[in-house]
């Protein structure tokens, strides 16, 4: 059986290191190779090739490399044309182990084990060869890195790949360039995401798998279309997902957590509150689903995720409920319980001990937070304003038209400006302030919508 491979070559580009050699992008293509075991139904499904990753150093003596069919159990590779070594690794133990971390903190999430022991000649492994240069393995090859490519969806064991670390120190480069090349053998291809590692652009920043569908190409004016994506839809490859799907995520990785961090449980909120949420996952957050009684109120793509209510909430108890997924399309759930305040516009009845300022319905001091209840600071109180007259702080909030206030406060301070509605003994309306008085901050909380980057 004759297996076409294609080579997928990591060019070396602009890095921090001056004594970097800078090498153009380029591809090495249609070499044919005789495949002297094939696997079965002409490939392994992804799920049960070996997940295990060696890398090797070339230590001490360097890698000897001959040509043949792929493979890591027997150092064969379709690249060179002849019997070559590669020289060890040239940058000391230090740099080498920084390498190792850096490689194994990029594969994180997935079930993928990184190790730097050769596993042996009957053990299924993966491996990239990380020693010499691009010549010795070929002297027609101009590149930072090199890996067969082989058709989707027949990804097979032991596939072999190298990188040529005596072109460059450059630690985030040599880490991408890794990774690159060994999910090359698992189907993974260019794409034009500078963060991904399995982009050409900025090389030498840090890269991590991004979840987000990217076009795939070499150079960012010349997309193209992907070579091997779910659904055989070839238009963008998401590398985070295809990951997941090959490998499934580490065993034993954390469990999300979502907190509602806005409103409290329990919580008096105005028509049109603010809600807001975090999701905790070793796995990036990448959407939220908010609920009123059950009913969507906005699906965010992207954390931070924070929403207002609709302002069409009627007053009352509500329950509200968020689900946050994390990139390995897991889920957590919470959900507080809140009040939203009644309209009183147009003349309306407040019930249930509540009183009628600003055409809403406030609870008083007997609430946490309500008009007249003591307080520390302004997030204290349901208006987002705590005041003090010298001797006592309560929650306060603007008076109305006229300097009005429910029956029970009087209007104070509005001789220096704005007054605040302050509970009084004596009920009735008032506008003299006491020459101790002092409002910490008279606040109007509005959440816009957060724009999407």
């Amino acid at each position: 059986m004759r297996v076409a491979i294609l080579a997928a070559v990591l060019g070396l580009g602009a890095t921090s290191a001056g004594a970097d050699t800078l090498k153009p992008s380029v591809v090495w293509q249609n070499r044919v190779v005789e495949d002297a075991a094939p696997p079965p139904n002409g490939g392994i499904a992804l799920t049960t090739v070996s997940h295990t990753l060696y890398l090797n150093d070339c230590m001490p003596n360097g890698c000897t490399v001959t040509p043949g069919t792929d493979s890591s159990l027997t150092n064969r590779s379709s690249i060179p044309d002849t019997t070559v070594v590669l020289d060890k690794y040239p940058h000391g133990t230090e740099h080498w182990n920084s390498l190792v971390q850096c490689v194994k903190d990029t594969f994180a999430p997935f079930d993928i084990e990184i190790v730097t022991t050769d596993p042996g000649a009957s053990v299924p492994h993966h491996e990239v060869m990380i020693g010499g240069s691009d010549t010795e393995l070929n002297p027609q090859l101009s590149a930072g890195g090199v890996a067969p490519f082989i058709s989707c969806n027949a990804q097979r064991n032991n596939g072999l790949s190298f990188v040529f670390p005596a072109q460059t120190s450059n630690l985030n480069y040599l880490c991408a360039a890794v990774v690159q090349e060994a999910t090359h053998v698992w189907g993974l291809d260019h794409e034009l995401n500078a963060k991904d590692p399995m982009t050409y652009l900025d090389l030498g920043s840090l890269k991590r798998f991004q979840n987000n569908d990217a076009k795939c190409g070499e150079e960012l004016n010349s997309p193209r279309n992907c070579r091997c994506t779910q659904n055989n839809q070839r238009v963008t490859q998401n590398s985070f997902r295809y990951m997941i799907n090959t490998f499934g995520l580490k065993p034993g990785i954390a469990d999300p957590m979502l907190e509602i961090t806005t409103p409290k449980d329990g919580a008096w909120v105005k028509p049109g509150f603010p809600i807001g949420a975090v999701l905790t996952s070793p796995l990036d957050a990448v959407s939220a689903d908010i609920k009123i009684d059950g009913t969507s109120a906005g699906n965010l793509m992207m954390a931070p995720f924070v929403i207002n209510a609709p302002t069409t909430v009627p007053g009352g108890d509500h329950m509200v409920s968020v689900t946050g997924n994390d990139a390995g399309d897991r889920s957590a759930t919470a959900t507080v319980n809140v009040h939203v305040m009644a309209s009183c516009a147009g003349g309306a009845d407040c019930k249930g001990g509540t009183h009628c300022l600003q055409d809403l319905c406030w609870p008083g001091s007997n609430v946490d937070g309500g008009l007249g209840a003591d307080c520390v600071a302004n997030t204290d109180c349901i208006s987002g304003s705590c005041g003090s007259d010298g001797s006592d702080s309560k929650c306060v909030a603007a008076c109305d038209e006229g300097n009005k206030c429910p029956s029970g406060y009087e209007c104070i301070g509005a001789d220096a400006g704005q007054g605040v509605c302050w509970q009084s003994s004596s009920g009735g309306c008032s506008t003299n302030g006491s020459p101790g008085w002092l409002v910490f901050g008279l606040g109007v909380f509005v959440l816009g919508w957060r724009k999407r980057r």
